[in-house]
């Protein structure tokens, strides 16, 4: 199999990557169970590069619904050498609007629930 030069993981507003060419979707199986959506490998800027969108393809799925151990191992199945994962998170508080950088003195750990591993 051919190696993917990068896997990017779209969130929330990332659907798909319209750069992509010459696109083939794939739907591995991994021993954690599907991942959130097909894979989608393609050409960009002469580099093999995969996408897949963290919470479905239109959005169908809620951050504690994500497989994440799924979404890697299928990355990794695939033949992903490196994975940019792409995020964006909302603001607590009308002083935290769109483009304010904010360094937290608290943190609420949502990822308690879930595997941490991929072991």
């Amino acid at each position: 199999m051919q190696p993917i030069d990068l896997a990017i993981v779209g969130g929330t507003g990332v659907y798909a990557l319209a750069q992509l060419v010459d696109v083939e979707a794939h739907q591995p199986v991994t021993p954690y169970g599907p991942p959130s959506g097909p894979v989608r490998i393609g050409a960009f800027a002469g580099k093999r590069v995969a996408f897949l969108a963290r919470h479905g393809e239109g959005h169908s799925l809620p951050p504690h619904r994500i497989n994440y151990r799924a979404n890697l191992a299928a990355l990794k199945a695939l033949g992903a050498q490196r994975v940019l994962a792409l995020n964006t998170v909302g603001g607590i508080t009308a002083q935290c609007g769109p483009r304010a950088l904010v360094l937290p003195d608290q943190l609420i750990d949502y990822t308690w629930g879930r595997m941490s591993t991929l072991c």
